[in-house]
């Protein structure tokens, strides 16, 4: 990321340390976001596991129905927050000049457009290894950054230039979430 950012940088109107300083500000916002959101799913694995073995998928199911919800929920506020107060979010971290601005505000808007549905492909993530499908927790863990983000941080630049590493993101994890709700969906039919 740090490496398509400043080469592309390098070619756009914001050089190489504006892109680069804005990823990190962006990364830090958005672990933060992830650890709320790691932890309530990791809080409902015991109750999932536990009822999945007892064979219990009433309990298992709405389980993970309610921590959708709170997750959903959390993802909603952040993505709002992400979208409306931006600019404020961003001047926590230090000041810069109306490019540094320009480009952040751009950054944070794309970027992280898709945040209201990454929370559900982080539980997702975390559920399948709750009932014992670990394989299929890791791959759902992976799609998002591994198979899906990095070849399209590689070929959106191609074609758009340093706005194709901010679109990377959004639809990496639309596409992630839906897969993973996908996969979930599919093995509660099976109970």
């Amino acid at each position: 990321m740090n490496n398509t950012l400043g080469y592309y940088g390098e070619l756009s109107q914001y050089g190489r340390d504006i892109p680069l300083a804005c990823v990190g500000i962006i990364s830090k916002v958005n672990v933060a976001f992830n650890s709320v959101i790691f932890g309530i799913s990791q809080s409902t694995q015991p109750i999932i596991g536990f009822n999945y073995g007892a064979r219990n998928y009433s309990r298992v199911k709405d389980t993970f129905y309610k921590a959708a919800r709170v997750v959903f929920a959390v993802s909603v506020v952040a993505f709002l927050c992400y979208q409306i107060f931006p600019r404020q979010i961003i001047g926590i971290f230090g000041e810069g000049n109306e490019l540094y601005y320009e480009f952040a505000l751009r950054y944070f808007h794309i970027f992280l457009f898709c945040i209201f549905i990454v929370g559900l492909q982080i539980l997702c993530s975390q559920f399948f290894p709750s009932i014992g499908k670990g394989g299929i927790g890791t791959f759902v863990s992976l799609s998002r950054q591994v198979f899906l983000f990095l070849p399209l941080v590689i070929i959106f630049p191609l074609i758009m230039g340093i706005d194709g590493v901010l679109w990377a993101g959004p639809i990496s994890d639309g596409l992630s979430s839906v897969i993973a709700l996908f996969l979930v969906r599919r093995e509660m039919k099976k109970w």
